[in-house]
């Protein structure tokens, strides 16, 4: 291996470091999250159930909303459990580089890996969700069938977005301190347009379309198609918005590679 490879500041050196360090920060941000709540990981469970509990009621008593292929109650809880851990890990990493500029100014380490542990973090609150998916889809009478085990490839797209997501945020906040403002505000919006405590299928057929390209509906239908329908998520459009995940993902960080130094300077 060429000193040049080796060096922290290359791609390799760099993927490496950030590789070495996530276990830490993740850590760190599990720690910092928690460490003054009674509660802990249940607020993962906690904030989910009193949306659904205010939403749920409303939907179904009032608009009659209901499943297609499980009871209400199981599609709006896969749709919210999902869209909570997405919305965590992007409205937590947008302030994660402005709130360790004490941090950041002393140490070299790349700077993606602060809004990437955040995404780890968010990873936690996932576990702890899609068991309790699984659980209320049992006791609501949802057989599992073995194509459920493709929901993993939904789950996958939504992580990989809500990194890149992430770091876009997180580095956009440094330079425009507005950005924290349009990132929630956008989560907030993001929460109605996106088929949360609803399905896909509710849009009306002029804006269905928005369901197909936006990644975090995809993800959602995915995991309701495996593991509440029994049937196989569409996977050409999942492959679809991998590929253009994966692409914007190396575009991140290399957009966060040429910036870096001037964000040390501004943050």
């Amino acid at each position: 291996m060429t000193d040049a490879a080796a060096h922290p500041r290359s791609l390799l050196g760099r993927a490496r470091r950030v590789r070495a360090l996530l276990p830490i920060l993740v850590r760190r941000e599990i720690r910092t999250r928690y460490r003054t709540s009674v509660l802990d990981l249940l607020w993962t469970v906690i904030t989910p159930v009193a949306i659904m509990a205010v939403y749920g009621f409303i939907l179904t008593r009032s608009f009659k909303v209901t499943g297609s292929c499980a009871p209400y109650l199981t599609s709006a809880w896969t749709g919210l459990v999902l869209w909570t851990v997405f919305a965590t890990a992007v409205g937590s990493a947008v302030y994660s580089l402005v709130a360790s500029s004490d941090l950041i100014t002393k140490v070299y380490f790349p700077l993606e890996a602060m809004p990437l542990a955040n995404t780890g973090a968010a990873l936690v609150d996932l576990v702890v969700g899609v068991v309790t998916m699984v659980v209320l889809a049992l006791a609501q009478g949802v057989t599992i069938r073995p194509v459920a085990v493709l929901a993993v490839l939904s789950v996958g797209l939504l992580v990989l977005w809500a990194a890149v997501l992430a770091m876009i945020a997180a580095v956009l906040a440094v330079f425009i301190r507005d950005a924290i403002h349009a990132v929630n505000l956008a989560i907030r919006v993001g929460f109605f347009l996106t088929p949360v405590m609803y399905e896909s299928a509710l849009l009306p057929e002029s804006i269905a379309w928005t369901a197909h390209v936006n990644p975090v509906a995809v993800a959602i239908d995915g995991v309701r198609a495996a593991l509440l329908c029994g049937r196989s998520p569409n996977l050409v459009v999942l492959a679809g918005h991998y590929a253009i995940a994966l692409a914007a993902f190396v575009l991140s960080v290399a957009y966060i590679r040429s910036v870096e130094s001037r964000a040390v300077d501004v943050v």
